[in-house]
């Protein structure tokens, strides 16, 4: 099973904390599933969009998300991975947008069920000892569909346009506070910097990714920079722009770093074939 673009995220990135321990609000950060949703059906497609949201983006900085993924398929789901395993930080991401997203492609060439299975891993403050620390936490995000050639089309701006829609299973929140800690390395604690101080319950089920919308323009955006990251690949499409041989000795596989002006990054593309 070949994998295309296996490393396409290297943001770059710090924030510089002077010992704060007040954030600028309290709330509910998101972060969940956007597509697909659990249980459809979709047709095949040349490339199968994965989309993730973090919503409340303001209170998600100290948060240090990181989304771990792999997809299983098989008639079981029990045939072994599909792809590769990723796992893709967002820890020094400058949210630009609210909501942001992130998102990835994947080759998929057989009908059948898939699961994709991911992990969000954060952080919080542990304030129960004499010192804070950094504790780290992680919630799963099992998403089941199946693919089929009479599916329903692959379709981010229709899935996406109705009001009122509603999948707590497919996201979760975290109760973020209004205060933060600056932790400091001592003897037993290996990490140090800032981190939120979160309530109770938390992570919360009142996540809700559904309710965001993918318009026209953002759904062009990611169409163009998921040809952008083939037509740089080890083997583009015969219809892309042709390079000079200079600048096409430079080009790396897939796009590292990139992000766009709406507000969301592309992680990867890989093939199940």
């Amino acid at each position: 099973m070949p994998l295309i673009s296996p490393v396409v995220l290297s943001l770059v990135g710090s924030l510089a904390y002077f010992g704060a321990t007040v954030a600028d609000a309290a709330g509910v950060a998101e972060i969940g599933v956007v597509f697909p949703r659990i249980n459809e059906t979709y047709a095949l497609t040349d490339w199968f969009p994965v989309v993730f949201a973090v919503q409340n983006t303001q209170l998600a900085e100290n948060l240090a998300f990181s989304i771990y993924t792999l997809v299983r398929t098989g008639p079981n789901l029990d045939g072994g991975l599909a792809g590769g395993e990723t796992i893709r930080h967002l820890k020094d991401v400058n949210y630009t947008s609210d909501p942001y997203l992130v998102y990835t492609y994947l080759k998929i060439v057989d009908e059948g069920p898939y699961q994709l299975f991911a992990t969000v891993i954060w952080s919080s403050c542990d304030e129960s000892g004499d010192r804070p620390i950094i504790r780290g936490n992680d919630t799963d995000l099992p998403i089941s569909f199946n693919v089929k050639k009479d599916g329903k089309k692959v379709d981010l701006v229709a899935a996406t346009a109705d009001e009122g829609q509603s999948c707590p299973e497919q996201g979760f929140g975290i109760n973020v506070t209004d205060r933060t800690r600056e932790v400091t390395l001592f003897p037993g604690n290996r990490l140090s910097g800032l981190c939120a101080v979160v309530a109770s319950p938390s992570p919360t089920t009142s996540g809700n990714p559904c309710r965001v919308r993918i318009d026209a323009d953002t759904d062009a955006s990611m169409s163009a920079v998921l040809r952008t990251a083939l037509c740089k690949g080890l083997n583009p499409p015969s219809d892309c722009p042709k390079e000079n041989a200079a600048a096409h000795q430079l080009m790396v596989v897939g796009i590292a770093g990139l992000t766009v002006a709406f507000g969301a990054l592309v992680f990867f593309l890989t093939s199940f074939m």
